[in-house]
């Protein structure tokens, strides 16, 4: 059956992407998709006598969904295991046309849960390689304000930061405000600029300035509520959620500096809509993280990102969310937040270093294939990584951060070590000049080689089995050439262990040796057999980090 559906599967030909459906009994079969506006007439498949129905369609780069109509009933591939959600709560087959015009059907797992069984939305190409650096404006810089931050980019820069995270620049609400300054996620005027932090003028100077670094620049959008005394309220009071009594209602969680939205009402989504549109359009920002995106609709979020890709196609939106269907439906990226509170209790020696493994092979079976996850040590709403894990941590926990799959963020001032946490509500400022820039050259390295080394970057994660897998995180990274190895000590103690390879790599490689090179240059070069990955004996320090690059080489001549 398995080679029956291979023979079935969208296939690159001469001309195209060959697409076939076998039905014997079928008087019609036709194609619609993105490709031709989803026609259901304008693409007609040739039957041929074995039952098999045939058509090429020519198609550019990219992630392309489709589906048959078959005697006028609309239907997914069957032959296609690659389904992505759709806007009816249905779903659609889907493949991606990868650069060299082949054709990619990403596979769920078999344990695959839920959406797990899905393939993720597409993602911009740039958001693959990116490094994300979170900056609160006014709390950045002693002056606090947008052009202080423009003039600070060819510091990140150096770092590696490939796309700025500004938190909310809006006006912040007066009435019911929390501490001298108020929180900016309580904003008053949704098309302002907070004018202690500049003017539209100066975020559009960031921007550019941003973008001739190669860097992209994306704000935070708050559609979950607005100021007490946002003009919105005054102008229209039927966007809010009421309670039994007629009255605007907080959503809760002690937030009695917010009134919640009413996503019911179509003029409401039509204006936040037009707002994510507007400072793309004016100032060319990139995209947006969007404030606690699980207490907004999803069906909002997927009308927003359908807008947004008409005005710019590569912007993207990121999700404060940890929801499958988030990356299924909407959002290029989302939040995954349990790291940190696993990495703490592996530190602290209440969890071993296999609870990180268990966690991410978990939420590879719940989230859709393919899912962009960002992922982070600390940011404004946790607290510092310092207080944390603690100095012994650290810098341990950045390679982790760097050498995983997903997109890392820095939280600023994380790679300063900086121990205190930013108040949303009260003056407060990043102590640069007391920072530890040892710690930031540590982060620049670490940045600087996952831009250098693409299995770092895009590669697929495999973890490998060690003998002291309670201590000792072992994983493998390979995109195309690219192959690495990360073992990581989260002990006091000085660990030698054995570690053994995918066998997938063993099996096609063994006759093929391995150039190990360790990417710290602690150790000289080491050659070694295809068979000798199955077992290769490694020595850690106390709270170690060794990252090797392994080269093929043919043949081996020097055996170690």
């Amino acid at each position: 059956m398995d080679a029956i559906r291979k023979q079935l599967n969208p296939t690159r030909v001469r001309g195209g992407i060959r697409f076939r459906y076998f039905d014997l009994s079928a008087s019609s079969v036709s194609i619609a998709g993105e490709f031709n506006d989803w026609h259901k007439n304008s693409c007609e498949l040739t039957k041929y006598p074995c039952g098999v129905w045939e058509t090429v369609i020519p198609l550019n780069k990219g992630v392309h969904q489709y589906k048959f109509i078959v005697d006028g009933m609309w239907i997914h591939d069957p032959s296609n295991p690659c389904i992505m959600l759709n806007e009816f709560g249905g779903v659609n087959s889907a493949l991606e046309v990868t650069d060299d015009a082949d054709v990619r059907l990403p596979i769920p797992s078999r344990q695959a849960r839920g959406y797990g069984k899905l393939r993720a939305v597409s993602s911009p190409d740039w958001l693959q390689d990116a490094i994300i650096y979170e900056v609160f404006p006014r709390a950045f810089t002693d002056e606090g304000t947008l052009d202080a931050v423009r003039r600070r980019i060819p510091e990140l820069y150096d770092l590696g930061v490939t796309c700025i995270w500004l938190m909310p620049i809006h006006p912040i609400g007066v009435s019911g405000r929390k501490g001298i300054l108020g929180s900016p996620y309580a904003i008053s005027d949704y098309r302002s600029i907070h004018p202690d932090l500049g003017t539209l003028e100066d975020l559009k100077r960031l921007v550019r300035t941003a973008h001739g670094y190669g860097m992209k620049v994306i704000m935070d959008f708050v559609a979950n509520h607005s100021a007490v005394d946002c003009r919105l309220q005054r102008i229209h009071p039927e966007w809010y959620r009421r309670d039994c009594h007629g009255r605007p209602q907080s959503p809760g969680f002690g937030w009695t500096d917010v009134f919640g939205f009413d996503y019911r009402n179509r003029g409401l989504r039509n204006y936040m809509i037009e707002t994510m549109r507007y400072y793309i359009k004016e100032c060319d920002v990139d995209g947006y993280r969007c404030d606690v995106a699980a207490l907004v609709p999803t069906d909002f979020w997927r009308e927003a990102r359908e807008a947004l890709k008409k005005v710019k196609p590569d912007a993207i939106l990121l999700a404060e969310s940890h929801e499958p269907s988030h990356n299924a439906a909407a959002f290029d990226l989302t939040y995954e937040e349990n790291l940190p509170q696993v990495l703490q209790k592996v530190f602290f020696g209440t969890l071993s270093a296999r609870a990180i493994r268990h966690l991410i092979e978990e939420d590879r079976l719940t989230f859709p294939v393919g899912s962009m996850r960002m992922r982070y040590l600390e940011n404004h709403d946790q607290p510092r990584a310092a207080e944390r894990l603690g100095v012994r941590g650290l810098k341990l926990a950045a390679a982790l951060l760097f050498t995983l799959d997903g997109v890392p963020l820095i939280h600023n001032g994380q790679e300063i070590g900086e121990g205190r946490r930013a108040s949303l509500f009260d003056p407060f400022r990043i102590q640069w000049e007391r920072g530890d820039y040892i710690m930031r050259e540590l982060y620049g390295h670490l940045s600087h080689m996952r831009s250098n080394v693409p299995a770092l970057r895009r590669g697929s994660l495999t973890f490998l089995n060690v003998a002291r897998d309670d201590s000792v995180l072992a994983y493998y990274r390979e995109y195309e050439d690219s192959r690495i190895v990360v073992l990581l000590n989260f002990t006091c103690e000085m660990i030698e262990t054995r570690v053994s390879a995918p066998k997938e790599l063993v099996r096609d490689f063994a006759e093929v040796g391995y150039r190990f090179t360790e990417l710290n240059g602690q150790t000289s070069p080491v050659c070694i057999s295809g068979q000798g990955l199955l077992g290769r004996e490694v020595t850690l320090d106390p709270y170690g980090i060794r990252i090797f690059s392994l080269e093929a080489v043919s043949p081996c001549r020097c055996i170690a």
